[in-house]
């Protein structure tokens, strides 16, 4: 089929006609809470507005008690050490549970796998010129929220800015879910058995995964299939045709992209020329028109083989991190706890008989 430049035109309209909107329609509602904001502004009103992160320090970026929700994150970083976004861990603990429900490296919390800063849009996250990372991610809480970072670094972090929007409300939900990240590396995968990108026992909804890949071996990293194992059963209620596909992207992705639901923040294949060992990608998929649904239990996996299902790789398996954001009916963090930073960056692993 030939597309003349009036037909193009008239799929371009389509395409935005159908795009979900920006503006909800219940905007013009009564609003039944009170805003306010957690951020590093200097209490004096002088200009003095960015916090200073030592190394072994952790900063508390927000600490509020009632009921109420995170509507929106912003944080800018002055540091001068280049991989200060791995190094710096966001922790969110919601209502005094005993383990944070939250636990990553900011880096990989705004998709920016590498430790890179990549400006791209998406409807939850967003990294806008020059270097401001955003989350729109709701958070809901029931009498306390605390928010820190942990600088893991060698060098202090000279400013850490930030803006941390949320409301107080007057009603709330009996049946909130808390919003939980699970965040593991796995260098190299596991010969024989998938990647778990998250395991949760209780009540709620999966809604997006962030994946780093440094291939250690030449060759298409993107055919394992996706699985959701949904309260209990044996095989899976979703299972996928490959990894680029379940980030719906086709064909190696070919270059970076975004969209409001998935996208590939970091790709440097054409720098490496093309699916060799070296390269990395990060990739983003968010699950907010197609929430997975669990009521007792949820498993999320993803194949590594090259050929999915084998989950093995010659010479060498890959390395692979991965962060699954979801919503259930506890504060608990359920993850494993995160690792040291020198242990949760990918290292390329030395060939059998040298490089």
């Amino acid at each position: 089929m030939t597309l003349t430049r009036a037909s193009i035109g008239l799929l371009a309209l389509a395409i935005v006609v159908t795009a979900p909107a920006q503006v909800p329609q219940d905007l013009a509602n009564k609003k039944d809470f009170k805003s306010f904001r957690a951020s590093s502004a200097d209490p004096t009103g002088k200009n003095a507005d960015a916090r200073r992160v030592g190394p072994g320090e952790t900063l508390t970026l927000a600490d509020v008690r009632g009921t109420g929700r995170f509507t929106h994150l912003w944080i800018t970083i002055a540091s001068p050490s280049p991989d200060h976004l791995r190094e710096l861990v966001l922790r969110m603990t919601w209502d005094d549970a005993s383990s944070p429900a939250v636990e990553c490296p900011v880096g990989d919390f705004f998709a920016q796998g590498p430790g890179h800063y990549v400006e791209y849009h998406s409807a939850p996250v967003s990294v806008g010129g020059q270097q401001a990372l955003n989350c729109y991610w709701p958070m809901p809480f029931k009498k306390h929220a605390v928010i820190t970072v942990t600088n893991e670094g060698t060098r202090a972090v000279d400013a850490f800015y930030y803006n941390f929007d949320y409301q107080l409300e007057n009603h709330q939900p009996k049946d909130i879910r808390y919003f939980h990240t699970q965040y593991r590396n796995y260098f190299p995968a596991p010969q024989g058995t998938p990647l778990t990108v998250c395991e949760v026992k209780g009540a709620g909804h999966f809604v997006g995964t962030v994946v780093n890949v440094m291939a250690n071996s030449d060759g298409w990293w993107g055919e394992g299939d996706d699985n959701f194992y949904v309260d209990g059963n044996k095989t899976p209620s979703i299972s996928g045709t490959g990894s680029e596909d379940y980030f719906c992207g086709a064909w190696d992705f070919g270059h970076t992209f975004q969209t409001p639901f998935f996208g590939v923040t970091y790709y440097d294949n054409a720098d490496f020329g093309g699916e060799k060992r070296g390269i990395q990608n990060t990739i983003y998929r968010w699950h907010i028109e197609d929430p997975v649904a669990f009521s007792k239990s949820l498993l999320f996996t993803l194949e590594h083989g090259r050929g999915g299902w084998d989950e093995d790789r010659k010479p060498l398996r890959n390395n692979y991190t991965t962060l699954g954001l979801y919503y259930v009916d506890h504060p608990e963090g359920d993850g494993p706890k995160i690792n040291p930073y020198e242990k949760r960056i990918p290292k390329l692993l030395p060939l059998p008989g040298g490089d």
